[in-house]
């Protein structure tokens, strides 16, 4: 019971809030008496429609028609299916802002929305705002965004549209998948002052590097030194390098597109809705922030599923995301320094997270060398017959899958920050 009362509070401060954003007050010098009194008899069309409206009202109007209204959310159940309460239909695309009553929230924003909704090209076509955005309307414009976040997944994900995005619609989504291949190498890399080389499993093949940590060297010796005198003393640390030849796509080979769009416009909206929130005078922790941003408790999950672990779907492109941190690519990385950091991942994390056996420090190598960090090189064609330094440079199916995981993993975002990333999408059917 006391758990039924605690959410019946949380519906009541959203939907007072959403009243008083939608009802507005009498003395507001910017709404006439004739606007006030059709949004109170909910004639939201008659306000949205009418250009003698201040933008505040018409964005209010546009909001109840999108179904953001008290009215509606004290139906029986609005809660428990927004598909169903707001009326959602399918998006064929994310960016997709004129379908169903997408179209009227789309409005509502151009009206009264920040200038990274307003200047873009979902506005581009339709009426905008004039003059400056006091409180009022960024509350219009904060709950068009919530409304507009919660249209966009369910809109997306809910594909048979009865109100509950399901484990199947959001692997359907994603593809996810997690399983890699990696293979140890037969060569080192060894750090000595400002010099780096290559040697062989056993010491005793070794070069200095010059551009390329993909070769096996073939000669005992680097100018003047043999391998036994480059290692006799100086060096620094020693890096197994490993082969990375195969990497099962996160999105299960599916086109990135979609996933990267909705990644974009969800880190839009959610960007947008803080910006508000906070403009409005909300803080992070605030009580009342919360409950306003209560029907993205779903949505908004950390990556969690409802017992409060890791989804396994977030599990999955957690690991591939380690495993690739730090790839270098040929667009952004040059030999040199730059490429010495890249292509790193810790001996732990192999060990512990991809369950590879520990690289063991070859015979006659000090234990005070350090000796926790291995170095990936990819295969640039499918036998694995040969290698790079680049993922750009892997043959085609590893580098999309490299490309997927580095594109898609990197933002991370915490439960309830009002804020919904690629990561949390993979754990909602989990909820």
């Amino acid at each position: 019971m006391q758990k039924r009362m605690l959410k019946d509070c949380r519906i009541g401060l959203f939907l007072g809030a959403l009243l008083f954003a939608l009802a507005g007050c009498a003395d507001k010098k910017d709404g006439s008496a004739s606007c006030m009194n059709q949004l109170n008899a909910e004639q939201y069309q008659s306000v949205a429609e009418n250009t003698n409206c201040s933008n505040y009202e018409r964005a209010s109007g546009y909001l109840g028609m999108a179904g953001m209204s008290f009215s509606n959310f004290m139906k029986k159940g609005a809660s428990d299916n927004l598909t169903n309460t707001l009326g959602i239909t399918s998006l064929d695309s994310s960016k997709n802002y004129t379908s169903g009553n997408r179209k009227y929230l789309t409005k509502a924003l151009c009206l009264v929305g920040p200038d990274n909704i307003t200047s873009s090209s979902r506005c581009t076509s339709e009426t905008k705002g004039t003059g400056t955005r006091g409180v009022p309307e960024r509350e219009i414009s904060f709950f068009s965004i919530l409304g507009d976040m919660i249209y966009l997944n369910y809109g997306v994900l809910d594909t048979d549209l009865n109100g509950d995005i399901s484990k199947t619609e959001t692997d359907n989504f994603s593809g996810s998948s997690s399983s890699t291949t990696n293979n140890s190498n037969s060569t080192f890399e060894i750090i000595k002052s400002s010099n780096r080389y290559i040697f062989t499993d056993n010491m005793s093949n070794c070069t200095l590097f010059t551009d390329n940590y993909t070769i096996t060297p073939t000669s005992t010796a680097v100018g003047s030194d043999n391998c036994t005198v480059l290692l006799s003393s100086g060096v620094e640390e020693l890096r197994p390098i490993y082969k990375l030849d195969n990497m099962t796509d996160i999105t299960g080979g599916t086109d990135l597109t979609p996933k990267i769009d909705m990644v974009s416009e969800l880190t839009s909206l959610s960007s947008a809705l803080d910006s508000e929130l906070g403009a409005i005078g909300l803080s992070d922790n605030s009580s009342l922030r919360t409950s306003l941003t209560e029907n993205l408790k779903k949505l908004d999950n950390g990556g969690l599923d409802k017992d409060g672990n890791t989804c396994t779907n977030a599990s999955a492109l957690d690991l591939i995301y380690l495993l690739v941190e730090k790839a270098a690519d040929n667009s952004t990385v040059s030999v040199g320094t730059n490429l010495y950091e890249k292509n790193i991942l810790s001996i732990s994390d192999l060990v512990n997270e991809f369950s590879i056996s520990e690289p063991q420090r070859p015979s006659g190598v000090s234990s005070s060398i350090t000796f926790d960090k291995v170095r990936l090189i990819y295969a640039s064609d499918e036998a694995g017959s040969s290698h790079k330094d680049s993922y750009e440079a892997a043959h085609s199916k590893l580098q999309n899958a490299v490309k997927a995981a580095v594109t898609l993993g990197a933002e991370s975002s915490s439960k309830g920050d009002g804020k919904v990333i690629y990561r949390e999408l993979l754990c909602i059917g989990d909820n």
